[in-house]
């Protein structure tokens, strides 16, 4: 259901979190390094840069808003969406900006969804258009008149060169298509059998008129050309020995020019993924491992702000202050600089290293040594992760040596 722009009032509200005197110039300085957000309760699940503005995106997830978030000047603004923000059927998940017009699209999904593993879909899911210039809402629409509620999971965003904006839905693994104006709403890709518990796509990206997608149960990369009235994936072979973890978030860094993919693993990191040849085949590069992380943390997406890329990490580990699945009381949010990890592994795809330069990281050695920049890491220290659950599947740390009982958590199944 579309409904008119008229229907609504947005609520806006801005905060200043620490700003300098001054104003970045239009041709802002070089930024990259680790970076904090001071923000009660922000909770990032995904975000997005604008090259243009020097804007950071965010998805506020608990409280279903919007995070504006300038990293030169680190003002923090929020945006809030009537009947949306602050409901407690509803989260904010995927965000993306279209670079061709300024809009930012936005998906809130259900609290349940991913708890029950798509077994309870229930519930109105949204598609937000808003611009940052006029600060309003240009459209809302209501994914759940077009699904009939026969599928949900909606996560994550992506924009064509006509406007056209494609959501990826999980339960199962669908592509729903929405007009510019977000007055026709198509069911662009779904599967031949449609049943809600199972598990598919989960992070889609765009490059021009295509479209990468992963999270299949096959495990396989796939791409779709957009211009089609209906999606068929091709399947794109990956060269390298990877088997994908539990992933969230894909995402292609605009620095390498659409030739290298980063998959945001939940557990294990960002994989790196190089292709030469426009997507019709790719390899894998290695693993760019997570830091030390509070228990109950994970990696939801990677991110380019500036020149650096970004680990994008979801606390979901925290007490929720209105019980589980709410906000808890953090005030602080790190996005972990990786940039020189991933040059080191795309070699001459980012500062020209050779394929002899290239290092080892976590994934193509065992867990508990890996390289990075010619020294030995070792993890063997670090408090082994012993069981845990993300959206349903078990995972053990199988590099610790000596296993221990961590009370095993659950992200987005139902215990916390």
């Amino acid at each position: 259901m579309h409904l008119p722009t008229n229907f609504l009032s947005l609520a806006v509200a801005a905060t200043v979190v620490t700003a300098y005197p001054g104003s970045p110039s239009s041709r802002r300085p070089p930024f990259k390094g680790n970076f904090t957000i001071s923000q009660y309760q922000l909770y990032p699940e995904n975000a997005d840069f604008d090259s243009e503005t020097g804007k950071l995106y965010v998805g506020q997830l608990w409280n279903a808003s919007l995070g504006i978030y300038d990293p030169y000047t680190q003002h923090h603004e929020i945006v809030e969406f009537p009947g949306i923000s602050h409901n407690p059927l509803l989260n904010m998940g995927g965000v993306g900006v279209n670079s061709r017009t300024g809009r930012v699209s936005l998906v809130a999904n259900g609290p349940l969804e991913f708890p029950t593993n798509g077994a309870n879909i229930a519930g109105d899911r949204w598609l937000l258009s808003y611009d940052p210039k006029q600060k309003k809402e240009i459209y809302r629409v209501n994914l759940t008149a077009t699904s009939q509620g026969k599928y949900g999971g909606f996560q994550d965003v992506e924009h064509d060169p006509a406007g056209n904006t494609f959501v990826v839905g999980t339960f199962p693994g669908t592509l729903t298509k929405v007009s510019k104006d977000g007055k026709k709403v198509t069911p662009w890709y779904l599967p031949s059998t449609i049943n809600s518990t199972d598990k598919g796509l989960t992070g889609i990206a765009a490059i021009g008129w295509e479209l990468l997608a992963y999270g299949d149960a096959s495990g396989a990369l796939w791409k779709f050309d957009t211009r089609a009235s209906k999606g068929v994936p091709t399947v794109v072979p990956v060269s390298g020995n990877h088997s994908f973890a539990p992933s969230d978030a894909i995402y292609l860094p605009p620095k390498y020019k659409s030739k290298v993919l980063l998959v945001a693993e939940s557990a294990a990191g960002v994989s790196v993924f190089e292709s030469t040849n426009a997507w019709k085949s790719a390899e894998y590069k290695g693993t760019v491992p997570l830091p030390q992380l509070d228990p109950g943390t994970v990696l939801v997406a990677p991110v380019q702000v500036g020149d650096g890329i970004y680990q994008i990490v979801a606390y979901f580990g925290d007490v929720g202050l209105g019980g589980p699945g709410t906000a808890g009381n953090r005030t602080q949010f790190p996005f972990y600089d990786i940039s020189d990890q991933v040059d080191e592994l795309v070699g001459d795809c980012g500062k020209g290293k050779t394929e002899n330069q290239r290092r080892s990281v976590a994934g193509e050695v065992p867990a508990a040594d890996w390289y990075y920049k010619h020294e030995r890491r070792s993890e063997v220290e670090e408090t082994p992760t012993a069981d845990w659950y993300y959206k349903g599947h078990q995972r053990r740390d199988e590099g610790a040596e000596e296993p221990v009982q961590t009370a095993g958590w659950y992200y987005k199944s139902g215990g916390y």
